[in-house]
């Protein structure tokens, strides 16, 4: 029997290498699951929203490929939220809302923004990933100060989920991780 503090390094080690695969095995499920809802909601997008998610879909796959699932999903995600933001059209609901819930509406859409902000210094801008985080941010702005109150919180979203994709160049996985992949059916 080794030593405590070598079994206790070698258990380590061992639960490093399972949290790394639980964690590409949970990715590569929340990829799916946004996927599966971006095509149920691209069937109703509007042409504005529709190249950038048919756009960002492609990176998601390959990044799928690539063994980045965190990055699909994350790609996955700000597809979801830019096709609700286009199904929410200009809707003006906001006329009859209460103060307090305008109040905590432009407290949280400021709060996304920031921590787009935040999450963004430093990203490739002249990426089609930085393109469309631009215009997606400008249209968020755009549809706060026309009071389309839930299409600006879903382009807000969209914009904030990009900032966690990795714009590093070639998508690889740490040498000795195997890929996982959805299956093409």
């Amino acid at each position: 029997m080794p030593p405590p503090k070598k079994a206790a390094k070698k258990a380590a080690k061992k639960a490093a290498g399972n949290h790394h695969d639980k964690h590409q095995a949970n990715d590569l499920r929340r990829a799916y699951e946004h996927l599966g809802r971006v095509e149920i909601l691209t069937h109703t997008a509007q042409p504005s929203t529709a190249a950038s998610v048919t756009e960002l879909t492609a990176l998601a796959q390959d990044a799928i490929k690539s063994g980045k699932n965190k990055d699909a999903a994350d790609l996955l995600r700000a597809c979801e939220h830019l096709s609700f933001a286009s199904r929410a059209g200009d809707s003006r609901i906001g006329d009859g809302l209460s103060d307090e819930l305008k109040q905590s509406i432009t407290k949280h859409f400021d709060e996304l923004l920031q921590r787009a902000d935040d999450h963004w210094e430093g990203n490739e801008k002249q990426s089609v990933v930085g393109t469309i985080y631009d215009g997606t941010r400008k249209s968020a702005q755009k549809a706060f100060r026309d009071g389309a109150y839930h299409q600006a919180l879903e382009f807000a979203r969209g914009a904030e989920a990009l900032t966690h994709v990795k714009l590093e160049g070639n998508l690889k996985l740490e040498s000795g991780r195997k890929p996982l992949q959805l299956q093409n059916a």
